[in-house]
């Protein structure tokens, strides 16, 4: 059978401040009685239930300084905590933001990649795109066993060597993860993990070619590839009209410019 305190707890609100109040003072006051008990057996002080009281408030206060609500107080709430000489926290309300992918420059080629790891089973995608949008390459693949930073570090390369095969010179490359680029701008150091396969990302990618991070939401072509890539076996390529069909959305999205919502 659930203890009382088991069902006190669950009925508490710590999304309000009211809530974050009201279980303070429950675990201060039990601390504060704890501690004045154990100062009167093993210090010869005496227990006072206005120190108690005291202390309890004064931790109540300090804790509602660092509290940051989700949920405003309802106006009982609200008058509970003026009881209480509380000063009520603002809820601060947090925008998301609108982004959606850019096309490249005229005449000009943008690659974009996306690694995905299921359980440690590694996949990838990416595409390359013009100045209009369209496809001109595109590529799923399977990869062997590892992390999430292998599985984006191999989707960069194996964008990059499809490139150089196919003789097609990007001059942007874009991922939505921000430490695979930092490690190759060699901003950060790199696991030894992928260390050997950036350093061969190097050597593929064009001199003039620029590497930058893009939020996941205006990566979403790239991202539907990575993820069809686990369901590859080997290395599959794709052109505009050949795209698995859980990639239509995100390739008609990036078509008409939509923006994506990121939330804060």
């Amino acid at each position: 059978m659930p203890s009382l305190h088991a069902n006190w707890l669950d009925k508490i609100n710590l999304t309000i401040q009211f809530g974050m109040v009201s279980t303070s003072i429950a675990a201060l006051t039990l601390w504060h009685i704890w501690l004045s008990r154990n100062f009167a057996i093993f210090a010869g002080t005496s227990m006072s239930w206005i120190c108690v009281r005291n202390q309890v408030i004064q931790g109540v206060h300090d804790l509602s300084i660092s509290f940051n609500p989700k949920i405003q107080d309802s106006y009982i709430n609200q008058l509970r905590l003026n009881h209480l000489s509380i000063n009520q926290i603002p809820v601060v309300v947090q925008n998301g933001t609108w982004t959606n992918w850019q096309v490249p420059t005229y005449g000009s080629l943008k690659l974009n990649t996306d690694g995905s790891c299921i359980d440690n089973a590694c996949a990838g995608g990416g595409v390359v795109r013009d100045h209009t949008g369209t496809i001109i390459l595109a590529f799923s693949s399977s990869f062997d066993i590892g992390n999430s930073a292998e599985a984006e570090a191999k989707a960069m390369h194996l964008g990059l060597r499809l490139c150089s095969e196919k003789g097609l010179s990007i001059y942007f490359m874009e991922l939505d993860s921000l430490f695979l680029v930092n490690c190759f701008n060699d901003l950060w150091d790199p696991p030894w993990a992928i260390e050997y396969i950036l350093r061969d990302c190097k050597n593929i990618i064009p001199s003039h070619a620029s590497v930058s991070h893009v939020f996941r939401e205006a990566n979403g072509l790239a991202d539907r590839l990575a993820a069809h890539g686990h369901t590859c076996q080997g290395i599959f390529t794709f052109e505009h009209d050949s795209l698995p069909t859980t990639c239509h959305a995100a390739y008609q999205a990036d078509l008409l410019g939509q923006p994506q919502y990121r939330p804060p």
